[in-house]
């Protein structure tokens, strides 16, 4: 298949922090000479890149509830297929964090249209409930290709107990397009950690906290920034943890959704940002993260150790233990920390380019 045109179709957007990977990858394929339609929410602020053009058919979906979001749903995807059809698109880009009932039925109206209906999934299962096999069965028979963005994230998808399409594993790019990277933080004798993101049970914030109380026991010259909103999940407990475990002067908290232009600032400020994950397939925060010039503890799990070497370019612990944690904060020094983000920024400027994910992903549609 010769390919000229493809349509990204992805409605949360700026809504949930979408819009700079929509983006990077429409930037990527552009770069290719590849012309991209980006239909998204108006959530999303648009921007301007060479052979991508941005289309807000998902009007008012983040604004309503229930069977009004269902029906703006539908009707923003309808309306990019329809577009699309007439700008002679050749592929569907669906982004999709699961292969549930809803995106069964768009992949069904899909089905309607010639175009080529490619997938990057992100979590091949659910973090919160459970997958239902049915619903992801036949999702699959209307999918001609999968992206995924790493070797743990092909392995699990493989160990289902169904026909998979054609699967294709593309790395997530960097952020470099949308932001700069931060001179190293004001030394004040201070370690500032972040945690920073969508607040849910997976991301082990609990056992952050619980690290934490070791620490500043025997080094108070830790501090900890918490900024997100929490999803499926209710804060206070955390807040309950941090007057608990005595933890109040060390702990400050910004429960919210962070706006773009509030992220940079909290980068800059922290010296090292702390991903306590229990179970992650890729992670937006660690390509962030490595972009603005900062380093990152992350716990060992496998889509982790693919892209971070201990001490080298960020710092591993073992997953869920609060007192290996609490020995990964201890032994932070300025130099190590320096030295890694030096590393890591090398890295995320030249394997995580969007200009050859871009050419990686029309190679791909070619094969379809």
């Amino acid at each position: 298949m010769t390919t000229k045109k493809i349509s990204i179709i992805e409605p949360i957007g700026g809504h949930g922090g979408m819009d700079y990977y929509d983006y990077g990858l429409a930037f990527g394929l552009g770069q290719n000479k590849i012309k991209v339609e980006y239909f998204t929410s108006k959530n999303t602020l648009v921007l301007d890149f060479t052979n991508v053009k941005t289309n807000v058919v998902f009007g008012k979906v983040w604004k309503v509830r229930g069977v009004i979001r269902f029906y703006f749903f539908l009707k923003g995807y309808l309306s990019s297929f329809l577009i699309s059809r007439k700008l002679n698109s050749e592929v569907f880009h669906f982004h999709l964090f699961n292969l549930g009932f809803l995106n069964l039925i768009v992949l069904f109206l899909a089905s309607f249209f010639s175009q080529k209906k490619v997938v990057t999934l992100h979590d091949i299962s659910p973090f919160h409930g459970k997958s239902n096999i049915f619903l992801e069965k036949v999702s699959m028979k209307l999918i001609d290709g999968i992206i995924v963005h790493n070797q743990s994230s092909k392995n699990e998808l493989l160990k289902k107990n169904f026909r998979i399409p054609k699967i294709a594993m593309i790395p997530h790019g960097n952020y470099l397009p949308f932001v700069s990277m931060l001179p190293p933080p004001k030394h004040d004798g201070k370690i500032k950690l972040l945690f920073f993101g969508q607040i849910k049970e997976v991301k082990g914030l609990d056992v952050l906290l619980k690290a934490m109380a070791f620490v500043v026991k025997e080094n108070p010259n830790f501090k900890l920034t918490i900024a997100g909103r929490p999803w499926k999940t209710d804060f206070q407990k955390y807040e309950k943890m941090i007057t608990d475990l005595e933890l109040v002067d060390f702990v400050e908290t910004h429960i919210q959704f962070i706006e773009d232009e509030e992220v940079a600032a909290l980068y800059e400020k922290a010296d090292v940002v702390v991903l306590p994950y229990r179970h992650i397939y890729q992670s937006g925060v660690l390509l962030l993260t490595w972009s603005y010039g900062r380093t990152v503890i992350a716990s060992n799990l496998d889509p982790f150790k693919e892209l971070i070497i201990n001490f080298e370019n960020g710092f591993l612990f073992e997953s869920e233990n609060v007192e290996d944690l609490a020995r990964c904060f201890l032994s932070l020094n300025r130099e190590n920390i320096l030295e890694t983000t030096k590393n890591a920024a090398n890295l995320i400027r030249d394997k995580y380019d969007w200009k050859p994910i871009g050419k990686q992903t029309l190679n791909f549609y070619k094969t379809l």
